[in-house]
């Protein structure tokens, strides 16, 4: 585009004159793909656009004064509810992945329990082969379970340092 091809001609320029590190933090290279055009004002809720950030440049500060400034309050309005409701979805799988670690190892300890009782029912029974596939089942079930606690247990870990943030 003609303002893409202005700025990059403009910042070459600049870069001859040797900028300090603040001006080349605000004035960064721009790339082809960050020149799409984003379609969340006219149309918030469409499809792909999730996990769409904006470019830098959105974030440089400029007299947003004018006659477009309604436009412009308007994209950052609806860019950052995007990006709050992002990081609100984030918050409830975060939620959700922590309940699904303890669902799974109670899942586990209820079926080893249950095979627990179900050996002691064919010991009761006289069911001596009975017994002993029940007896494995629930070796494997505490098994099972003792294994999810261990690998749940790093992830538990890492999840309360991300959910500090």
């Amino acid at each position: 585009s003609l303002h893409a091809s202005i700025y990059t001609k403009t910042r070459k320029q600049m870069m001859k004159l040797e900028p300090g590190q603040e001006q080349l933090q605000k004035y960064k290279p721009l790339l082809r793909e960050q020149l799409k055009i984003s379609t969340a004002v006219g149309d918030p809720n469409a499809r792909g656009q999730r996990n769409e950030s904006l470019a830098w440049f959105w974030s440089v500060e400029v007299d947003l004064g004018g006659p477009d400034q309604s436009w412009n309050e308007e994209f950052y309005r609806v860019h950052w509810l995007r990006a709050k409701a992002l990081r609100d979805r984030w918050r409830e799988e975060l939620i959700l992945v922590k309940l699904e670690m303890d669902w799974t190892h109670n899942f586990f300890l209820w079926k080893a329990t249950q095979w627990g009782d179900r050996m002691q029912e064919s010991l009761d029974k006289r069911l001596p082969g009975h017994a002993c596939y029940s007896g494995r089942q629930s070796q494997m079930y505490s098994l099972l379970a003792q294994d999810a606690q261990a690998a749940f247990q790093d992830v538990q870990n890492v999840l309360i340092e991300a959910g500090d943030e």
